[in-house]
């Protein structure tokens, strides 16, 4: 499946730097939590000249939930749980807050999680809803490149929209920091 949404996100980016590219710039990013977590991520996003400190973009994900992160809940810790985000898709929307080209944003975002949940006796999936308030550095490490390092660190807060967590406890708030690796095309 990684190669496959690698491959066509590849395609989408060759596609987008062919194009007329005087009214927008395009970027290109993958988180690497999810890598480093036995799952995927890839994000594009867009920034309109006439909104020149506004990105929208998109990703999708997946990735297996760090053991430390089920274990913060007192009710599911040391029982044994193992959490997946089985596909995952955000929308998020940062505003630029300076001039410089290596830069904060702030933002929001709204996320879509189908998560499978199981131990040795149960085995169930449900989905949730995450509501994120985001802040983010834009790092470009070299001058003439568009390759830039996008550390965030966001606050989500999460309810139950579906499905059956059975008895796993849901946490309603969640920080979760990580880095984007992206390009600006």
């Amino acid at each position: 499946m990684k190669p496959i949404i690698i491959l066509l996100f590849s395609l989408l980016a060759a596609q987008i730097k062919a194009q007329d590219t005087s009214a927008y710039h395009y970027t290109i990013a993958a988180d690497l939590s999810p890598f480093a977590f036995n799952g995927y991520s890839i994000k594009g996003g867009f920034i309109t000249k006439n909104l020149s400190k506004t990105e929208i973009a998109f990703e999708i994900f997946s990735m297996k939930i760090p053991d430390v992160v089920i274990n913060l809940n007192k009710s599911n810790a040391n029982k044994g749980w193992s959490e997946k985000v089985k596909l995952g898709t955000a929308l998020y929307v940062d505003k630029k807050l300076g001039e410089k080209r290596n830069s904060f944003w702030i933002g929001g975002g709204l996320v879509f999680l189908n998560h499978e949940v199981k131990n040795t006796s149960v085995k169930t999936s449900f989905q949730q809803l995450e509501y994120l308030a985001r802040i983010n550095y834009k790092y470009y490490p070299f001058k003439t490149a568009n390759f830039y390092i996008n550390p965030y660190i966001a606050l989500a807060g999460r309810h139950k929209i579906g499905g059956d967590n059975g008895n796993y406890s849901l946490t309603p708030f969640l920080l979760i920091p990580s880095v984007y690796l992206s390009w600006q095309l």
